[in-house]
């Protein structure tokens, strides 16, 4: 990182201790903001996992998300069976401003049309979510939605948006529906923990899949813009299955985004991660991430590794397994997680492959109880010879569908490769 640089406002500049100073209280905050946000999701795990009624917790968790965003006024929208806008919740006193706006963007065509930058209505920031849902906030004078908030307030808003369309009458198949609607919001949940676009990356091409068993479980991966010649490559895995790993899953990644602008060292990043979440994540689940920075001008990649699987690097000679150390979030809060970790440091030559994978490849197990293990992994990436990234994933997902017991996975897989592009 280079040495900050403090400039003259007006007249007078700041002394280098007052500017240490408000640039120790601006990290403070964002740290506290980020802290908030994985609460939120946390609260939202417990909210999902209750027997309470669905509109109760619905309540429960705008309140809490318009605290964090610091919002006086937070409503929550969607549309109706025939394409006209419907309401879930919003206050009483603000319907008729609220109305208007909705009917402003009806007639524009902007409801609904998969956008998701944020929008000013007056007072009003606006957030598009899936579908033709909508969150509405007034915020206070203070208030700002800040980019390291900005994940856990859709994850919430979205989660909170599927439990109103899914919401059940108190009847004797009661349970059965709760759990459905419950469901539903924590798989849209889970597919928020996975890019939806991929950023340009001069030089490179990179592909990404993930297979689901049917079941939550804890994967994620991410695709981080850092800075216009450097992006980051996020592929994680908590530990268990159900909400509550997917969940974990997603605390993870609002932490990596909160922290991926603090350093371009990813051992630190992952360092900062740790303190952040180990509180957190000691009593619940271990997690494993491996996080890599590219650098678009260089060429150069830096990665770091905490509990996550070796990568394989395929080159024309063959296929090897880079030695990144490190072990899981969750164990350690202190020296020996940090010590553990180290940036392994490498330049991909044209045609060569970078792969990136959680343990559920290696698992899948065959009918006659052979694992799928790390040998037959490289073996058939070898055999991808000079494939682009997207054909290369495609490979190994064939592979994998022929080996594999005719019951499906028992794990999530996720694959992430990265290309270096021949000129």
């Amino acid at each position: 990182m280079g040495v900050p640089v403090f400039r003259r406002s007006g007249g007078a500049g700041s002394t280098l201790p007052q500017a240490r100073e408000r640039v120790e209280t601006e990290r403070a905050n964002s740290l506290g903001s980020s802290h908030e946000s994985l609460l939120l999701i946390a609260e939202l795990g417990s909210a999902l996992e209750s027997g309470a009624d669905p509109a109760s917790r619905i309540y429960s968790l705008l309140e809490r998300l318009a605290a964090l965003l610091k919002a006086s006024v937070i409503a929550l929208l969607f549309g109706g069976e025939g394409g006209e806008i419907g309401t879930f919740w919003w206050p009483a006193e603000r319907s008729n401003e609220l109305r208007m706006i909705i009917e402003r963007r009806g007639k524009t065509g902007r409801e609904g049309d998969g956008s998701r930058a944020i929008e000013e209505e007056g007072p009003w920031t606006l957030l598009p979510l899936s579908g033709s849902g909508l969150l509405a906030v007034c915020l206070e004078p203070d208030g700002a939605i800040q980019p390291d908030v900005r994940s856990a307030a859709l994850a919430v808003a979205e989660a909170a948006l599927r439990l109103g369309k899914r919401s059940v009458s108190l009847s004797s198949d009661r349970k059965r529906r709760l759990l459905e609607a419950e469901l539903l919001a924590a798989g849209l949940f889970q597919a928020s923990l996975f890019p939806r676009t991929v950023p340009a990356l001069p030089g490179f091409r990179v592909a990404a899949v993930h297979l689901s068993p049917g079941e939550l479980s804890g994967d994620f991966c991410d695709l981080l813009p850092i800075t216009p010649h450097s992006c980051g490559i996020l592929v994680g895995d908590a530990a268990g299955k159900g909400i509550a790993a997917s969940l974990i899953g997603g605390m993870c990644r609002v932490a990596v985004r909160s922290q991926v602008s603090a350093s371009l060292s990813p051992s630190e990043v992952l360092r900062r991660v740790n303190r952040l979440l180990h509180g957190d994540l000691v009593e619940r689940s271990l997690v494993a991430m491996i996080y890599a920075v590219i650098d678009t001008e260089t060429r150069e990649i830096q990665l770091a590794r905490a509990g996550q699987e070796q990568p394989l690097l395929r080159r024309a000679s063959g296929v090897v397994e880079l030695d990144a150390p490190g072990f899981c979030l969750g164990i350690d809060s202190g020296e020996s997680f940090d010590a553990a970790l180290a940036d392994v440091s490498l330049v991909l030559e044209p045609g060569e492959l970078l792969l990136f994978y959680t343990d559920g490849m290696t698992d899948a197990v065959a009918p006659c109880g052979a694992m799928f293990d790390k040998g037959r992994l490289a073996v058939t990436l070898g055999r991808t010879g000079s494939l682009g990234a997207q054909a290369s994933l495609e490979v190994l997902c064939r592979e994998l569908a022929s080996f594999r017991s005719p019951g499906g996975l028992a794990d999530d897989v996720t694959l992430v490769a990265l290309e270096r592009v021949r000129s």
